[in-house]
């Protein structure tokens, strides 16, 4: 009974962020454009991405507005900068958190952590290529990879540095992609 209610929270959880998408692509950019302004549209990019970075679990679905208004007109490079800064503050957030955190861990999770030390010390010439390609590829938030990374103790600059670079390519290439193939998109939804 107990893993049919966590699976069916889970499961809750990715509808309401299915149909909350959904719903955000089925809003012509227009209609956004004409509701928040042109002006505002990247400061709304930036604040969203801060949000998307300072949620852990449940991350908000500002791709489908990244690439509504890029379909818009709107400069698709300063829409995907102004997100990647705004998810880089989330996760400089993240870094703080975790830093000042690490000192109220169990004993159990405290050697959990060795472990993984254990593991990125191993292989330290990937650090940095791993965390841009993590950027750059994966939709899924920078929380654990930034929380992971702060408790290890690894340097702030080279933790968010190549995390917003990478972000900075996978919001971009977003913003692309809604600008050549949001019609089509709306359309498979």
């Amino acid at each position: 009974m107990q893993y049919v209610f966590r699976y069916g929270k889970l499961a809750a959880l990715l509808g309401v962020f299915v149909a909350i998408s959904v719903t955000i692509a089925s809003v012509p950019s227009s209609t956004i454009l004409e509701l928040i302004g042109s002006n505002n549209a990247y400061v709304l990019m930036f604040l969203l991405g801060m949000i998307g970075g300072l949620s852990t679990f449940v991350g908000i679905p500002y791709h489908f507005i990244l690439m509504s208004l890029a379909a818009g007109g709107l400069n698709p490079i300063l829409l995907g900068l102004a997100t990647a800064v705004g998810v880089m503050g989330g996760d400089s957030v993240m870094y703080v958190f975790c830093r000042n955190l690490k000192t109220a861990f169990s004993p159990k999770l405290q050697a959990t952590l060795e472990h993984v030390s254990t593991y990125i010390d191993a292989y330290p010439h990937l650090i940095t290529p791993g965390l841009f390609l993590y950027g750059a590829l994966s939709p899924f938030s920078n929380d654990f990879v930034v929380a992971t990374m702060s408790l290890k103790g690894h340097p702030y600059i080279r933790t968010i540095v190549p995390l917003m670079l990478g972000n900075c390519v996978f919001n971009i290439t977003i913003a692309y992609l809604g600008l050549y193939a949001y019609d089509w998109i709306v359309a498979w939804l």
